[in-house]
């Protein structure tokens, strides 16, 4: 019985041997027998988003995008057609330029760079243009069906710099019935011993306000400060939609950076009633 045994693991094992003879060696040629191309960004779920800080109507931008060799023989250069697909929503001259009709991946390489310029200082932080690029042929390779096409998020903000510590005065103060009306009104104001607030850095500009309130709550109601948070896109200040007291009343905010750098502000809670036009001037 044993002597059968061993007979039989022999027969497998010359069997497999003769076998594995008769198949090709399983090289990295075989494996990667075509060359292909694609965008090194084209893997990316939801293509490549570039992100660029305005700082002057004339700025523009250079954005290098990837183009891969995917091969092991890189003896002979490939060639890539690259056009913008009709789909794009961005406007060459308006968002972008690009002048490259092709690439190509030098023979010995495995990579090369596809040049765009975006127009920075014509795009308004609002806009929200999208660029799709497509490789249609390939002169020495085939363009992967996967990965032979590119979206291209461009989307521009402006600097931010807001944070520090700003006194606060009332052009307009309006304190509430309770019902969502005006209790008590009056104009050109400053609370006394709650005239300052403070904007810190939370994010590209995005700012923490120490009191949402501007001086109100903790200098009239002998309440608590609200805190909260705000933003600001190119002058344009918004207050975030969470904003709200610890009675959960929302406050809305919003406003513009002046020319002379103060911010003036108009904001309000829902229910209760409280509202006010403010100027902050930083110290």
């Amino acid at each position: 019985m044993k002597f059968n045994k061993i007979f039989i693991f022999l027969a497998v094992i010359l069997a497999s041997a003769s076998l594995t003879g008769c198949f090709d060696d399983q090289g990295d040629d075989v494996l990667l027998r075509d060359s292909f191309v694609e965008f090194e960004d084209g893997r990316l779920p939801n293509g490549r988003t570039v992100s660029f800080v305005r700082l002057g109507a004339d700025q523009t931008d250079l954005v290098e995008l990837q183009v891969n060799r995917v091969s092991t023989n890189s003896s002979s250069p490939i060639t890539v057609d690259i056009e913008v697909d009709p789909t794009s929503t961005a406007i060459r001259g308006v968002h972008y330029e690009f002048s490259e009709a092709s690439v190509t991946i030098p023979a010995g390489e495995f990579t090369a760079t596809v040049p765009v310029t975006v127009l920075t200082g014509n795009i308004d932080p609002a806009e929200t243009p999208d660029l799709v690029l497509k490789m249609t042929a390939a002169n020495g390779a085939q363009v992967s069906t996967n990965y032979g096409d590119l979206l291209v998020a461009i989307r521009v903000i402006c600097s931010s710099e807001l944070a520090g510590t700003y006194t606060v005065f009332w052009e307009y103060l309006q304190l509430g019935d309770g019902e969502g009306g005006a209790g008590q009104t009056t104009t050109d104001y400053v609370i006394a011993g709650s005239d300052e607030v403070v904007f810190t850095t939370a994010g590209t500009g995005v700012y923490s306000v120490n009191d949402i309130s501007f001086g109100m709550y903790p200098g009239l109601y002998d309440d608590s400060a609200p805190s909260g948070r705000i933003s600001e896109a190119c002058g344009e200040i918004t207050g975030d939609p969470s904003n709200a007291d610890r009675y959960g009343d929302p406050f809305t905010i919003n406003g513009v950076v002046n020319e002379d750098g103060t911010i003036s502000i108009s904001w309000s809670n829902r229910d209760y009633g409280d509202a006010g036009d403010i100027v902050l001037t930083k110290k």
